[in-house]
């Protein structure tokens, strides 16, 4: 399965350069037009592979290791991954209903 690798810098990323850290606020963009933001940041090697389930608007991905948390804001095709593991969808956190 084919990959890249990203890095950060002041908020914008070049395809192909080790990513050492993370920050919140930086823009992520990869192959065919997919954009997250980092909403929590940390160190690890930020990269995807082609296929899966893709991403969707709006979802956030994490990775427990390194902390780092993202929010898709341009849909793809792609699976996420944080130093070679498959970043983990988010699920909604429940909130108590107002009665």
């Amino acid at each position: 399965m084919p990959h890249s690798t990203v890095s950060c810098t002041e908020g914008f990323i070049d395809l192909g350069v080790r990513n050492v850290a993370t920050k919140a606020g930086d823009r992520l963009d990869f192959d065919g037009g997919v954009q997250v933001i980092v909403t929590k940041g940390g160190e690890g090697d930020i990269t995807h592979s082609d296929g899966g389930d893709g991403l969707k608007v709006g979802k956030r991905y994490q990775d427990e290791d390194s902390g780092i948390e993202v929010l898709v804001t341009k849909p793809g095709a792609i699976t996420l991954q944080c130093d070679g593991k498959d970043m983990q969808l988010q699920e909604p956190k429940k909130t108590k209903s107002a009665d």
